[in-house]
């Protein structure tokens, strides 16, 4: 398997670009490219013979090394190259630099050991200037690489690789180079930004003695600070009014620093993390000072042809814009020490890092590492043999690294979490880990055990959840650190020829691109959503491209197709940021335009085996769908839901039917309310299992009965209408709701995944007459001045909804008016219920409005507004309800009322709305 960069590497040129962004001079020749390279045991002298050429920077493991073996134990790995310097190259010193050599080097230049390197994630420099003989020079490099047989940091590798397990891989995976630097040089420019106070500090740190350094900030060729700086000490440099970095706006200042005769180039982000409470008190992250959802991908950051390291700059490029271009905030790297050049990309085109440390350790015990995915299991971490953690020389090791990936990170702006312990992945003392990071950089919020094994410490607490629906905890919600749900999803599609092998590794595993897609939506939009809500204040969803067996990345792990519709969950994580927004008070709710398609044929709402039919998903002016294929496959057992409900105002009087099946229970109702004295009468029957209700398998098909002894509804077509008749105790209705021609009505599929869909229909302003009797005493439904709305459903719910629905029928200066409005049940599905009818002419208007109501006062005006919608409900009577018999329970707060403000029509044209009677509801069912 190869990539498209991959697939155009230049053997002798490869990753050219320069290998530290941030300490940027002009004297810099790479030594990528070509090199030989020999295999020998672990305690061989340099061989004689070399086994031909390696392509560094790539692991002899990597297709693209064109090796294509595998480092073992008890192996040392060699390379050698000859290098002539260009011409005036030399200036006082020669530095070499290696990128990293998984695991230990030892480096010799003309037949000289300039020293060595323990680790196989940082990079190192070596002074090699008194080692230069004559005009060509000879690099040798000894690697030893022990993987996972030992305590020592490996990542992800595993020499038997295998699910979440990666091939292992060794030697030279970034990339090595020259440089050359007068007698007193920059060696290292820390920059660190103080937001709040409008200033930068600059350590130049000097190599080669002290001195005095001359440091320029500039914003866009203007200079915004000129200041001279003793090497070594922070200094605060003033900024004036700057301008925020964030991924919205990844702004740079640029920096030039002058030390005697060297001279480097660097930028600055000004930005600032953190943790604080949003305007409800709630702990949020914070960026810039304000709740900002970090909305992340896990990005393990492995490629097929060049394992660890990416195939070309445009490859680490490619993967940071496909995360940006679907919405997304934030890249969790995961378990691995990317090139400098990955975070530069990050820096430029806004992409928040969450940096997790590389973990060791002995082989991990299934009980600590895999157990609490399914179990609530909780460890003390000091229990070093538990974790695999009982070596002193590892857990040293591993803190000495953590330390160094600090200090190598610790002025790129997009960096914004630490994590320091995933899933008990030889953790110890995460506690006094978090505290050690937070010491050595308190700018940055810290996550010190990423999933489970909580020691109660850092700035997080933070989740995995796999195997079950994900809401957040109230002990989450009431903890003191932000509430992260680190780790979700993992939702596999195989993408046939783009993938690794036979064998596919996932959470939950999809055999279709729509039905993938629906789910991962349904997921986001069901789960995350109202956590989001409630303060939930990052997510990372496994993962941004498929690696190896596990094919549950966004995009193939040959990068050559992204595996949804970027439209789609670019709008979800839109709608996702809205949300946490709103809920913080950073700003008000706004509402978000979605991509409807209108039907115009007739389609089955199923296929025939039940699921969804993706052809059905879309709109329509007038009842297209047949859903006869409700309930066929047993996967929808006990969540098919049919019903018919009817409302009719009339300028006396509401009345409300209802006839319903949810496969183990039927319920009915006849409801009306005096508009007068304000006095309701209700009569509901609930039945076990669907004998009392008679309900056709597609609209029209048929008659619509409920026969119980407290409630009879009769529902049948007419020429000319739907005649509404019903009988109970004190009531019995006889209306007419009659459609006039060329009357439209909205249609809508509703995807929440292929099992799980509904096709509803809004039919408003429908005119109504007829005979409404309460307690023998009639009252007429005139013409003219009475509406009868169906709401009618065939579907295969999900067992927790809540929704919106709101809708009027009227008359505005001589136009009949009818509205239809809904949300929260249709939120992340591509599909709205939403539409305007004047004069039975329908104006679909496809945007997830925004609801705003009291729900300590219900008869307080509800407010429904969008790009197209301006409306107000003034409440007269609140309606409410509660059943709660455990498996199956209802509460709704319906409120009826009058409807006052205007909708633009399919023509752009302002439509207004004066005293149209209707209702607005809130209801959250479990069915």
């Amino acid at each position: 398997m190869i990539t498209p960069w991959g697939d155009a590497l230049d053997v002798d040129a490869p990753l050219p670009e320069h290998p530290r962004p941030q300490l940027v001079r002009d004297s810099y020749v790479t030594l990528n490219g070509r090199w030989d390279h020999a295999f020998t045991s672990a305690d061989a002298p340099a061989p004689d013979r070399w086994g031909g050429p390696i392509v560094v920077p790539f692991s002899p493991e990597a297709p693209l090394s064109g090796v294509g073996r595998t480092l073992q134990p008890d192996e040392a790995l060699w390379y050698r190259r000859t290098v002539t310097l260009p011409a005036g190259f030399v200036r006082d010193r020669v530095l070499l630099h290696l990128g990293a050599v998984d695991q230990d080097a030892q480096v010799s230049v003309d037949g000289s050991d300039v020293g060595g390197h323990r680790g196989g994630y940082l990079p190192f420099t070596l002074d090699v200037t008194d080692a230069l003989v004559g005009d060509e020079h000879e690099v040798v490099v000894r690697v030893r690489d022990v993987t996972d047989t030992s305590y020592r940091s490996r990542g992800k590798q595993k020499l038997a690789p295998g699910g979440i397990w990666y091939t292992a891989q060794s030697g030279i995976w970034q990339t090595v180079w020259l440089e050359s630097v007068p007698a007193l040089w920059v060696d290292r420019l820390v920059l660190t930004p103080h937001l709040a106070e409008r200033e930068v500090e600059v350590t130049v740190v000097a190599g080669g003695g002290a001195g005095e350094a001359e440091v320029v900030v500039s914003a866009d060729g203007r200079e915004v600070v000129r200041r001279t700086v003793p090497t070594d000490v922070p200094t605060r440099l003033p900024m004036g009014d700057v301008r925020p970095w964030s991924p919205d706006d990844p702004y740079l200042y640029d920096v030039e620093v002058r030390l005697g005769d060297d001279r480097v180039i660097s930028y600055v982000g000004m930005r600032s993390f953190g943790v604080g409470p949003d305007a409800h008190g709630r702990t949020r992250l914070l960026l810039n000072g304000e709740p900002y959802l970090h909305a992340g991908l896990l990005d393990q950051g492995y490629w097929p042809d060049g394992l660890y390291t990416p195939p070309s700059d445009e490859a680490m490029v490619h993967d940071i814009r496909t995360a940006k271009d679907l919405g997304f905030t934030m890249l969790r790297k995961h378990i691995k020490i990317e090139p400098l050049r990955w975070y530069h990309h990050c820096d430029r085109l806004g992409m928040l890092v969450w940096q997790d440390m590389v973990n060791g350790g002995r082989t991990y015990h299934p009980a600590v590492v895999t157990a609490p995915v399914v179990t609530p299991l909780r460890l003390d971490d000091s229990r070093y043999r538990v974790f695999a953690r009982q070596d002193v020389e590892g857990r040293e090791e591993f803190l000495a690294e953590a330390d160094a990936t600090v200090e190598l990170l610790r002025s790129v702006p997009s960096v914004a979490v630490w994590v320091p312990f995933n899933e008990g992945w030889g953790q110890f003392d995460a506690a006094a880990v978090a505290a050690r990071v937070t010491a050595l950089d308190p700018t940055r919020p810290v996550d010190h055990a990423s999933g489970w094994h909580d020691q109660g410490a850092g700035d997080l607490v933070s989740r995995h959840v796999y195997f079950r629906p994900y809401r957040l905890s109230r002990t989450d919600a009431a903890d003191a650190r932000a509430a992260v749900l680190s780790e979700y999803g993992g939702y596999s599609h195989r993408v046939a020829g783009h993938t690794w092998s036979e064998q596919e590794f996932g959470y939950r595993r999809y055999r279709d691109r729509g039905a993938f897609e629906r789910a991962f939506l349904r997921l986001q939009h069901a789960q995350v959503g109202p956590a989001v809500d409630d303060g939930l204040a990052a997510f990372v969803y496994t993962q941004l491209a498929d690696v190896e067996e596990e094919t549950n990345g966004l995009q193939t792990y040959d990068r050559r197709i992204v595996k949804l519709d970027a439209d789609a969950v670019r709008t979800s994580n839109r709608r996702l940021r809205a949300r946490h927004d709103a809920a913080a008070g950073v700003r008000a709710a706004a509402p978000l335009a979605v991509t409807e398609r209108e039907i115009t044929a007739p389609v089955s709402l199923t296929l025939p085996d039940g699921r969804l039919n993706p052809d059905a998903v879309g709109w329509t002016r007038t009842p297209l769908v047949t859903t006869d294929g409700i309930g066929r496959g047993a996967r929808g057992l006990g969540r098919n839901k049919r019903w018919e409900y009817w409302a009719v105002t009339t300028p006396t009087h509401v009345v409300a039917l209802v006839v319903s099946a949810i496969d183990y229970a039927a319920v009915h109702g006849i409801w009306v309310l005096d508009r007068t004295t304000r006095q309701a009468v209700a009569h509901d029957a609930i039945g076990v299992l669907t004998g009392s209700a008679t309900l056709p398998g597609t609209l029209g098909g048929g008659k619509v009965r409920a026969s119980t002894r407290a409630v009879k509804i009769a529902i049948d077509e007419v020429p000319g209408g739907t005649r509404l008749r019903a009988r109970g105790e004190r009531v019995r209705v006889d209306v007419v709701a009659h459609r006039p021609d060329g009357h439209e009505s909205l249609g809508v599929v509703v995807p929440w995944t292929d099992t799980l869909f509904q096709y509803t229909v809004k039919d408003v302003a429908r005119p109504a007459t007829g005979t409404v009797w309460v307690d023998g005493v009639a009252s007429d439904v005139p013409a003219g001045e009475s509406w009868a709305t169906l709401d009618h459903g065939r579907g295969r719910w999900p067992y927790d909804v809540r929704w919106n629905w709101g809708a009027g029928s009227g008359r505005t200066d001589g136009r009949v008016i009818g509205l239809q409005v809904g949300g929260q049940w249709t939120d992340g599905t591509g599909s709205v219920e939403n539409s305007l009818v004047v004069d039975g002419r329908l104006t679909k208007i496809s945007e997830e409005l925004v609801w705003e109501y009291d729900r300590d006062d219900w008869l307080a005006p509800w407010h429904v507004t969008g790009t197209d919608v301006e409306l107000t409900l003034t409440p007269f009577h609140l309606k409410q309800s509660v059943t709660d018999l455990t498996v199956f329970a209802a509460r709704t707060s319906q409120c009826f009322g009058h409807w006052e403000g205007r909708v633009r029509d399919s023509t752009g044209t302002w439509v207004p709305v004066r005293d149209v009677v209707g209702w607005a509801e809130d209801v959250h069912n479990r069915w």
